[in-house]
């Protein structure tokens, strides 16, 4: 059984060049690839919107927020990450792992 889970970049330029990268997994999972695309342009459209963050320019990157004049801008970009799950694993070692 294979499961989708939305994975976002942040990285920060300063002065025309990357001096700051953070990744981080979104805690819901999705079964179908459609929910976890629709996850990310409705994330994309309330930054838009709420967040002062416009489309990138640059690729590889979905979003960017310009600060201090151009001076300190932070770039967002989307991915979308499968991981497969062993489910009749989990259930038979379900009781060995709660006590990890």
């Amino acid at each position: 059984m294979q499961q989708y889970r939305v994975k976002t970049l942040i990285a920060m330029e300063r002065g025309g060049s990357f001096v700051h990268r953070n990744e981080f997994l979104h805690s819901e999972a999705f079964s179908i690839l459609d929910e976890a695309i629709e996850f990310c342009n409705k994330d994309m459209q309330a930054k838009i919107e709420h967040g002062n963050y416009f489309r990138s320019q640059i690729y590889g990157f979905d979003l960017v927020r310009y600060r201090n004049v151009c001076e300190q801008n932070i770039y967002i970009a989307y991915r979308i990450q499968i991981q497969s799950v062993n489910r009749p694993l989990i259930e038979k070692d379900f009781e060995a792992l709660t006590y990890i």
